[in-house]
């Protein structure tokens, strides 16, 4: 029997990945599950690690926030890619420790460390989607969100309000954001299937496609987006002022969706997003910013691509 990979982010939220490691352990082996640790000593090394543990480990328990399972993501799905080499994913349980957590509740993994552990021995595997996007030169996974506009003003300032739990953290850096930001012309193109493409063509505060509903730790932009009906949903808002802002926002952190004529919610299973000038698009990855230059980017939805261990009873 392969061995639990347990990959630790240690610096997630502020040193908390850290914090709960000696629980973790001790209820590992109160549960006799066969496992070895491995923490990340910078960006990118969960990433190193998920490619090893892909062929060795039976089972993977994430400890980290999104940025710590989006870099799981990747390692596990590198090239070659898993099914053209005849690999079977090891499945994974997830303990959230991070910042916003959107991964957790999209999934419903287990919170707490016992029902994390418990999910390691009595989980069931259910499949869930994930996103790829391209641009020129490049290809990345993503396990929730893309985000451009607005979204990566605010992740370039959430760093001066790292003190803030993630919600109110993501409210202060929007506020410092929208002070400046001047919306960006933008061509969204969304396909699926046989159906017509619609495209959606101004100046935006915000586009973002979603594999889950919720972004910035609670932000739930879209719904009725679960990660298994093989579809990618967007949330897109043409420029509109603060006051608007102001008026949406509670109706988005109840989750209450908003039918307004600046804002557009659309599912499908691509969507092409294209500057209408000369600059460079710049976005974000599961709150990753992307520091390259392109105009242009593809996106498409991956179905059945992880495996995540629930407990039946919370499933249900």
């Amino acid at each position: 029997m392969k061995p639990v990979w347990v990959i630790v982010n240690p610096r997630a939220a502020g040193g908390r990945g850290a914090d709960v490691m000696p629980e973790l352990e001790e209820m590992l082996n109160r549960y006799e599950i066969d496992f070895s640790i491995h923490e990340t000593v910078a960006p990118g090394h969960a990433e190193e690690l998920a490619r090893v543990a892909r062929a060795v480990a039976s089972r993977i328990l994430v400890v980290g926030g999104d940025g710590t399972i989006h870099e799981v993501a990747n390692g596990l799905l590198a090239d070659p890619e898993p099914a053209v080499v005849g690999l079977r994913l090891p499945p994974l349980a997830v303990l959230p420790v991070g910042t916003g957590n959107d991964f957790f509740r999209m999934v419903r993994s287990s919170r707490g460390i016992l029902e994390a552990v418990r999910a390691l021995g009595e989980g069931v595997p259910r499949s869930f989607e994930v996103g790829e996007a391209r641009w020129e030169g490049g290809q990345r996974h993503f396990v929730n969100l893309v985000g451009v506009g607005i979204d990566v003003e605010v992740l370039r300032r959430r760093s001066t309000f790292a003190r803030l739990p993630g919600l109110l953290q993501y409210l202060a850096a929007l506020g410092a954001s929208l002070a400046r930001y001047r919306p960006i012309p933008l061509r969204v193109t969304v396909s699926c299937g046989n159906q017509e493409p619609r495209v959606l063509e101004a100046p935006v505060l915000l586009s973002a496609v979603t594999v889950g509903p919720s972004v910035g730790g609670g932000f739930v932009l879209s719904p009725r987006a679960v990660p298994d009906d093989g579809r990618l949903d967007l949330f897109h808002v043409r420029k509109i002022g603060l006051l608007k802002v102001l008026q949406y926002l509670p109706g988005i952190l109840r989750g209450a969706g908003l039918k307004r004529p600046e804002i557009s919610q659309l599912q499908g299973t691509r969507v092409h997003m294209r500057r209408m000038d000369d600059r460079a698009l710049a976005f974000e990855l599961d709150g990753e910013l992307m520091e390259i230059s392109t105009s242009f980017l593809e996106i498409c939805v991956r179905p059945e691509s992880l495996e995540i261990l629930e407990l039946l009873e919370e499933s249900g």
